[in-house]
């Protein structure tokens, strides 16, 4: 019978070897029990590790469809917000214009025209908000700052014209009736504010355009996602504005001081229903896309679901694992340290 030995250096070597495998498959196990899948996709699914990319390319999809979501949510909330600033500032224009025309004092008249320049200030900084780099109010020009104040020269044009209308029927301006002050302001003066005027590239107010931003907000849904000055809302509400400040300071007739304060409440009411319908409009996109928003939501949780039980662990096992190897690294240091600590000093 032959007798063999062991030496300690091969035992210390294997030792090595077998803390070196624990500790790779601890930190393969420590992943997957804080992460809830497999370490490595790849090994664990073989074939169907295409599924799971798949799965994954499904949810970042959907994830950033709701990143634009979100903005274009932002972009449509900051626009009524400015829609509703606006409607708020016409109401208050048509209450100083009916206070107008039960009173045609100096300073009724005054109060009006400071009103309706005020107003139309506020509907030219309104209109003009940036958000996150973009107009709102500019339609698909979202770089260019939708409106130009032309108040003065346009006051001027009215004023001149005015004067032209009243020479040409043989009267002072002072003594047009409210009649012809009211085919004025239709032939002459409403011309001014329409679209084609509006958005003259020389002489108009708008530099908008007046097709509004779209937006993928699914795969198969697109709304539009914003709305522009070109609007009738806003036209008529400058049409007031500037109507008002230019013809009520011109020494005009009683008569025809009614006439222009009846006319400018009856365009601000147009721009006030204007703004509502630009408003409904946004509602309308709004409400789309907090439905697709929540059908997004459903679509990812189910892929999410899938993908679980496709890479999914169980936390439980991996936990165990973790504590088995854990207890194995233990021993085995253990070992290799008693190991180490042989010497034949101690038996001599």
């Amino acid at each position: 019978m032959k007798s063999s030995f062991i030496s300690s250096s091969a035992i210390q070597n294997a030792m090595r070897l077998t803390i070196r495998q624990a500790q790779n498959q601890m930190t393969k196990a420590t992943m997957e029990a804080t992460t809830g899948v497999y370490a490595d996709i790849g090994v664990s699914l073989g074939g169907n590790a295409s599924r799971s990319v798949d799965f994954s390319r499904e949810v970042d999809r959907i994830a950033s469809i709701k990143s634009s979501n979100s903005l274009v949510t932002a972009r449509m909330e900051s626009s009524q917000l400015g829609l509703s600033k606006m409607k708020d500032v016409g109401d208050g224009l048509v209450s100083k214009l009916t206070a107008l025309q039960g009173s045609h004092d100096p300073g009724s008249i005054t109060v009006a025209i400071q009103s309706a320049t005020s107003a139309l200030s506020t509907m030219m900084d309104t209109a003009n908000t940036m958000v996150n780099g973009e107009y709102l109010f500019s339609g698909i020009n979202t770089d260019v700052q939708p409106l130009t104040d032309k108040t003065t020269a346009t006051s001027a044009a009215i004023v001149t014209q005015l004067n032209t209308y009243a020479t040409g029927l043989g009267k002072a301006v002072s003594d047009l009736t409210g009649a012809e002050m009211s085919t004025f302001i239709t032939t002459t003066v409403e011309p001014m504010f329409s679209e084609t005027a509006w958005t003259d590239p020389t002489t108009g107010w708008s530099q908008a355009s007046s097709q509004n931003m779209t937006s993928r907000i699914s795969n198969s849904e697109v709304i539009e996602s914003s709305t522009n000055a070109n609007s009738e809302g806003m036209r008529y509400f400058a049409l007031a504005s500037v109507m008002t400040s230019a013809l009520l300071g011109q020494g005009l007739s009683s008569d025809a001081m009614s006439t222009v304060s009846k006319q400018a409440i009856s365009y601000t009411t147009k721009a006030t229903s204007g703004l509502v319908t630009q408003a409904s409009q946004l509602g309308l996109s709004q409400e789309r896309v907090k439905k697709s928003n929540d059908a997004l939501d459903a679509q990812s949780n189910i892929i999410k679901n899938k993908l679980v039980d496709l890479q999914g662990v169980d936390p439980y096992e991996a936990s165990t694992l973790v504590k088995t190897l854990e207890t194995q690294l233990e021993t085995a240091y253990t070992i290799v340290s008693k190991i180490q600590q042989l010497s034949l000093v101690n038996y001599l």
